[in-house]
């Protein structure tokens, strides 16, 4: 496929594009350097004749026009995801997240040929679980600016598939870690801090999350733009529930350093306490099911923040 990918210089879109090339097809990434993505993440991408950049703002309707002629699908990654700094940026959130995702839809629905979309959400669109889990038809719940963006992104998705027949496919999944991760995310953090040998301290609290290695997120997407239901959403995640003082004492484990977790300081603003995805509609629908144990993924992501030290050292560094 000829796929357009937004965001594609941030964390889960960069590994997509590597993906959607090693599987042979051709990518175009739309994608605006924020903090948060890396001009450099796919620099060992230039002179591949199927990968193509376009430096972008998904608001700019000029651009995503051009960007999104003659494509077969497109991947909307790009977003604003770090639910801290939305208590204090919530209007960069809008902008981005859902006035951004309006913009694509409006794009697309005045197009000839009308690609598919897979639209990136997010398990937060459904508030805190304390028991069980979320199915896709659960109401939405947002209670955070963040997640509050990302559903109404969601809500403009499907109005457009069935007022314009935009062919859109939902997918929401629980935190993604891996390589390319910005340090400011928990386990990107506490694997850069170790590496550089400094200690450090996390919220207090037993907020308990699914942790999905990114290589696992990035087979869902290719499936769902091959066989999703257009105007469906379908959950991924894992059966792993960790807190993150167990993520924190599994990956010092690893590396051999528990003496750096210097303890437990304050508590994350409004923090949910706990998100789980039912994934068993496209387990059963589609046969997509996660590859990766936490262990394993954790160990490649390690690896690769230790041979791509150029990517986080100023982040460890800066005071």
């Amino acid at each position: 496929m000829n796929i357009l990918v937004t965001g594609g210089s941030g964390f889960i879109g960069s590994n997509f594009v590597e993906y959607a090339l090693e599987k042979g097809h051709d990518v175009t990434n739309l994608s605006k350097h924020t903090y948060a993505s890396n001009p450099y993440a796919l620099k060992h991408l230039e002179g591949n004749p199927s990968y193509h950049f376009m430096a972008a703002d998904i608001t700019d309707p000029i651009a995503v026009s051009i960007a999104a002629q003659k494509k077969d699908a497109i991947v909307h990654f790009a977003a604003e995801t770090h639910v801290d700094r939305s208590f204090t940026y919530p209007k960069d959130f809008f902008e981005v997240n859902t006035l951004g995702t309006f913009t694509i839809l409006e794009v697309l629905r005045r197009m000839d040929h009308i690609p598919r979309v897979v639209c990136m959400s997010t398990d937060e669109v459904l508030g805190e679980v304390l028991t069980g889990q979320s199915i896709e038809s659960d109401p939405i719940n947002p209670r955070n600016p963040y997640s509050a963006s990302k559903a109404a992104a969601e809500a403009f998705a499907k109005a457009y598939y069935y007022s314009y027949n935009v062919p859109v496919v939902i997918l929401r999944a629980t935190n993604n870690y891996g390589p390319r991760q910005h340090p400011e995310k928990l386990i990107a953090k506490i694997i850069t801090r170790t590496l550089a040998n400094k200690p450090f301290t996390l919220y207090e609290g037993d907020a308990v999350r699914d942790w999905l290695f990114v290589r696992d997120t990035c087979q869902a997407v290719e499936l769902l733009l091959d066989k999703g239901k257009a105007g469906q959403t379908y959950h991924i995640g894992t059966p792993d529930h960790r807190t993150v003082k167990e993520v924190a004492e599994t990956i010092l484990d690893i590396m051999g350093k528990s003496e750096l977790l210097a303890g437990f300081k304050g508590r994350r603003l409004q923090d949910d306490e706990r998100y789980s995805l039912d994934w068993g509609k496209i387990r059963e629908t589609l046969g997509w099911r996660p590859q990766t144990s936490f262990e394993s993924g954790v160990r490649a992501t390690i690896d690769w923040f230790r041979g791509n030290e150029w990517f986080w050292r100023h982040f460890v560094d800066t005071p």
